[in-house]
């Protein structure tokens, strides 16, 4: 299982309350079921691996060995009980399973929606979730919590056993001695990278350093177009990490889910005035340019001065 996802008894109250939600949207049943359930407006995505590749999500709903997503919720906030179920309504080809959850948006409603800017500094939005996997008669929970993010978070696997002389049984695979598993495989498909949106399929700027200073981050593009904490969302689709933003934490971070508008970008470290006399701070800027990587280091001045850092091209 991934980091914080364990395996759990559900009390006989959570295990309703998902039963409810899938008649409430009219999930199909099979001989295995994936659901994914949890309890606020933001858009988490349930996915699975097949033992061939394929994987089966949001943007491809049906796979070629039968798996279908059947229910897909909270692209827009329609629901705070919301759920999400896969299915094969006949026994699965043999091969190992892999299910994964994405934490794919924040929604906002009521008076945060009003005041958005504040909601998303300091509303970090970790969503808890419970993922079921049925297999025949047998059922297994896994409780977990993540914040929003690119990356898949493993959660369970699964094995369908073949034919072998005897009648096939469906079982669930053992968690590997080490404790880790991910999507390796996975992700070195480049067209799983483009269904997911992680930083591989598009650009992603992050700026970090130690000390005491204050350090701005913005990108700016040829016709002096500017992304930054002040502007946080724009150039593309580009947005400045809000969510995960901390005065002190010494990050800053700027991404594209997917690739940007062709053409030049400039980085840009600004080092905002302080009461007290920093003097200057080095810093160290990452440009990840389509699973292309570029480092930039260098220092600033604690009285407002910005420097241009480096560019990349789209």
């Amino acid at each position: 299982m991934g980091p914080g996802v364990q395996e759990a008894e559900i009390s006989s109250k959570g295990a309703s309350a998902l039963e409810k939600r899938l008649e409430r949207e009219g999930a199909k049943r099979g001989s295995v079921q994936i659901s994914l359930m949890w309890d606020n407006w933001n858009d988490l995505d349930l996915h699975v691996i097949t033992p061939s590749g394929e994987h089966i999500y949001h943007d491809n709903r049906n796979s070629n060995c039968g798996g279908e997503l059947d229910i897909d919720m909270n692209f827009k906030p329609t629901s705070k009980s919301p759920v999400e179920n896969i299915v094969w309504t006949k026994s699965p080809p043999p091969g190992v399973y892999r299910v994964g959850v994405r934490h794919y948006k924040i929604h906002t409603r009521g008076i945060f929606s009003w005041v958005p800017l504040l909601s998303r500094i300091h509303r970090r939005n970790s969503t808890d979730f419970t993922v079921s996997l049925t297999i025949g008669d047998s059922k297994r929970f896994y409780e977990g919590s993540m914040v929003k993010g690119n990356d898949l978070q493993f959660v369970a696997k699964f094995a369908i056993a073949g034919p072998d002389g005897e009648v096939p049984e469906l079982t669930v695979s053992e968690q590997d001695e080490e404790g880790e598993e991910d999507f390796t495989e996975a992700r070195d498909v480049d067209t799983l990278r483009r269904r997911v949106g992680t930083v591989q399929d598009g650009v992603s700027v992050n700026l970090s350093w130690e000390g005491k200073g204050d350090l701005g981050l913005s990108i700016v593009d040829s016709n002096g177009d500017q992304l930054s904490f002040f502007d946080p969302e724009g150039l593309g689709g580009g947005s400045f990490d809000l969510e995960g933003f901390e005065p002190k934490s010494g990050s800053r971070s700027i991404s594209w889910d997917s690739s940007p508008p062709n053409g030049s970008y400039s980085v840009v470290v600004r080092h905002f005035e302080a009461e007290e006399d920093t003097g200057e701070t080095g810093f160290n800027v990452v440009v990840n340019n389509r699973g292309e990587s570029e480092e930039f280091s260098g220092v600033v001045q604690a009285d407002g001065s910005s420097v241009e850092v480096g560019s990349f091209e789209v």
